[in-house]
């Protein structure tokens, strides 16, 4: 899966077939603004990629380098963290055939968090994102949902409809 997420901002995640430059680049074009910094991780594909914006930076985790300065992707792992969690705990089994219906509702969560101001216990303050109340995120889902549809098979399943709106 691709993961683009701007610092404190919305998250887009869709799954890719692999991490070749023919399958990363049009979700990479679709998500990230020509003009921004790109942070990525060491995959040589991120590496042609960045040469299209602003400027990129990476780090290599196989040299355990996380962050060098202000370049790191730990948002993004961040996010990926709390999918794998989902999946634990709230899923248990996430299928190929309907990983972007998990990836969505993972983004549709991240996406609905505010952030709160709270003192940490050495008296500074930090930025501490919190779940959105919930009759925003309803009102937020509702207002999303015109032109959507779900169709269930004759035994129960969910059959595969093609959105009318792009990933």
């Amino acid at each position: 899966m691709l993961v683009a997420v701007e610092r404190n901002g919305p998250v887009r995640a869709v799954p890719v077939k692999s991490d070749s430059l023919v399958d990363l680049l049009p979700h990479i074009k679709r998500f990230v603004d020509k003009g921004s910094h790109l942070m990525t991780d060491q995959l040589h594909t991120y590496r042609k990629a960045g040469k299209m914006f602003a400027s990129h930076d990476w780090v290599n985790h196989g040299e355990k380098e996380f962050a060098r300065g202000n370049a790191h992707n730990n948002t993004a792992e961040s996010f990926n963290a709390i999918l794998e969690r989902a999946k634990l705990g709230v899923f248990h089994y996430m299928s190929k055939r309907h990983l972007a219906r998990y990836l969505h509702e993972a983004c549709f969560r991240w996406n609905h968090r505010v952030p709160e101001l709270r003192r940490n216990k050495g008296g500074e303050m930090k930025i501490v994102m919190k779940p959105m109340h919930v009759l925003e995120k309803l009102h937020s889902l509702l207002s999303h949902a015109s032109g959507r549809q779900l169709r269930r098979s004759l035994n129960g399943g969910i059959l595969n409809v093609k959105p009318s709106y792009g990933l």
